[in-house]
């Protein structure tokens, strides 16, 4: 962002007026004789938050300016090298990417580690840059360095940290912050970053895609580990074309067309259970009768591609995309409207 973006952003989330001046500027008496100085970039300039005093300044507050003096050094060049090195590790510049992550790796900034390493994203609910970088800055803060604040990519906070154990610490984590920083989060996401890669785009691309079938299906996908996607991470890939899916399945669209729900729900418990009737009726709860019953009841192209080896399996990976599909479009539509300057999903 600009200058003048960052200000008028940092002005909107505190609800005060902003000023960026340099310290040589001649001084100017404010109308207001309150305010706060927010020296940055290595003393050349200064934030003036105009009407406020320090003691008024909470911990959200404090966060946001922070960010604000972060991203403004970034733009000037006058960052701190380890900021400038791990924000390098997000660079558009592949070499530079590279360079940043063997300096990370060298100098052993994440718990001492030169080999594997997690990277960890939250996607969030459309917001503004500055909101997301000082949610992100906060969440690395309170977590004592387990986790460094890289960037953002398509809505989400990107972090680098060492393999993370415990999940559940971490979104809890997360969860306390948005709340915080008045942020929605809409899924976490890792992806290892093996000692062999050179960069961590491609993880953080892997990272992304997790996180965003977790909270897609989260009955189905039961990790945030892009590692332990399986067949989803294939799936995820597939061009939404509904037609090809047809030509290819048309057994899964005459499920689709019922108006009972019941006949595809009971195909796909089936199939989930690799054919083993116990399983599939455990999952139903229904007693085996009725699981044969619906079975023998159903379309007669879905009763073909039962039959066939190739055809159930393409059936039942036609009837996860369409799911997927389906609930991505329903995500889709309960996002919050876009406002001018927020970040685009």
């Amino acid at each position: 962002m600009h200058p003048p973006q960052i200000v008028d952003q940092l002005s909107t989330m505190l609800g005060r007026r902003v000023h960026l001046r340099e310290t040589t500027y001649p001084a100017v008496v404010d109308r207001e004789t309150v305010c706060v100085d927010v020296p940055f970039g290595r003393g050349a300039a200064y934030l003036r938050i105009v009407g406020a005093m320090q003691s008024e300044l909470g911990p959200f507050e404090w966060a946001v300016i922070d960010a604000a003096a972060y991203l403004l050094d970034l733009g000037a060049g006058l960052a701190a090298s380890r900021d400038t090195v791990l924000t390098g590790l997000m660079d558009a510049d592949r070499r530079r990417r590279r360079e940043a992550l063997g300096e990370v790796r060298a100098r052993r900034w994440v718990d001492g580690r030169a080999d594997d390493l997690d990277v960890l994203v939250v996607r969030l609910d459309p917001a503004r840059e500055l909101a997301v970088t000082a949610f992100g800055r906060h969440l690395a803060l309170t977590l004592h360095g387990a986790v460094h604040f890289v960037g953002i990519r398509d809505a989400a906070a990107v972090f680098l940290a060492a393999p993370v154990r415990d999940i559940d610490d971490l979104t809890d984590a997360v969860a306390r912050e948005a709340a915080v920083h008045g942020v929605v989060p809409r899924g976490l996401g890792m992806a290892t970053c093996g000692a062999v890669e050179t960069d961590i785009d491609a993880a953080v691309e892997r990272a992304i895609a997790s996180a965003r079938l977790r909270a897609t299906l989260p009955d189905q996908v039961a990790s945030v580990r892009a590692e332990d996607l399986g067949g989803w991470a294939l799936l995820h890939t597939v061009p939404r074309s509904r037609p090809l899916l047809h030509q290819a399945c048309p057994a899964a669209f005459d499920l689709l067309a019922l108006d009972d729900p019941t006949p595809r729900e009971t195909v796909e418990a089936y199939l989930d259970a690799a054919g083993r009737v116990p399983v599939a009726c455990e999952r139903l709860h229904i007693h085996r009768t009725t699981l044969y019953y619906r079975l023998e009841h159903l379309p007669e192209s879905v009763r073909t591609a039962l039959a066939d080896g190739l055809q159930r399996t393409t059936l039942h990976l036609a009837l996860k995309l369409l799911r997927l599909w389906e609930e991505e479009a329903s995500e889709a539509a309960v996002v919050p409207l876009r406002e001018e300057g927020l970040l685009r999903a």
